[in-house]
């Protein structure tokens, strides 16, 4: 799938949100949002999960159905730090997980009263850079420079928000991984299931 692709289908949903929001009735809203949070690698071969840091980067459009749901198509950037805790303290030697990735994500949105909705749909994360392992105590390991995970991965995304005065939007946010994303390596002893998760508390700008 072409994030290009995916960007000028948004931005001319986008075109026409504007148009319709010169009528009467506004049913198109954007939605700038940031937020940042908890990031979690689990692997099934050892059971332990990796726990770092996240940040969301979104851009999304709010389309009213009815007076309880909405469709809000989204673009964004998400970035996921693992072993954060060792990496912000400087500790050497160590390999760490910086994975970054392009989004798009489609919601249902059910409003509920007093400004607060509930939203779930599918995700697509794209890659945007590989990260590859890097053993400093031993520089001819054979692992070195190979890429850790996929390309691509696909998944859930779950918000909750309430929404304050006419711009402000508050809330959290989940990204629920599906994907196997571990690249297999088993003559090296790598192999098994890697999901990504990121848990992030949001405030979003409503145009």
């Amino acid at each position: 799938m072409c994030v290009r692709n995916i960007i000028a289908a948004l931005l001319a949903v986008t075109l026409s949100g504007i148009s319709a929001n010169a009528q009467n009735e506004r049913k198109v809203t954007p939605v700038l949002e940031l937020g940042a949070g908890l990031s979690v690698e689990s692997y099934s071969a050892s059971g332990k999960c990796v726990k770092g840091l996240a940040t969301e980067f979104n851009f999304g459009l709010d389309i009213l159905v009815d007076d309880k749901w909405s469709v809000m198509p989204e673009i964004g950037h998400n970035i996921m730090l693992g072993d954060a805790w060792y990496a912000l303290q400087g500790y050497d030697g160590m390999d760490y997980d910086v994975f970054s990735f392009y989004n798009a994500a489609v919601l249902g949105r059910y409003r509920l009263d007093d400004g607060v909705a509930v939203g779930l749909g599918p995700a697509i994360y794209i890659n945007e850079r590989e990260d590859t392992y890097f053993i400093d105590a031993d520089p001819s390991d054979p692992l070195n420079k190979l890429v850790k995970i996929k390309p691509w991965d696909f998944g859930l995304r779950a918000t909750l928000t309430k929404d304050y005065g006419k711009h402000w939007r508050l809330g959290a946010l989940a990204n629920i991984g599906l994907r196997n994303m571990l690249c297999q390596y088993p003559e090296y002893r790598v192999s098994g299931n890697t999901h990504l998760f990121s848990f992030c508390f949001t405030a979003g700008f409503r145009f």
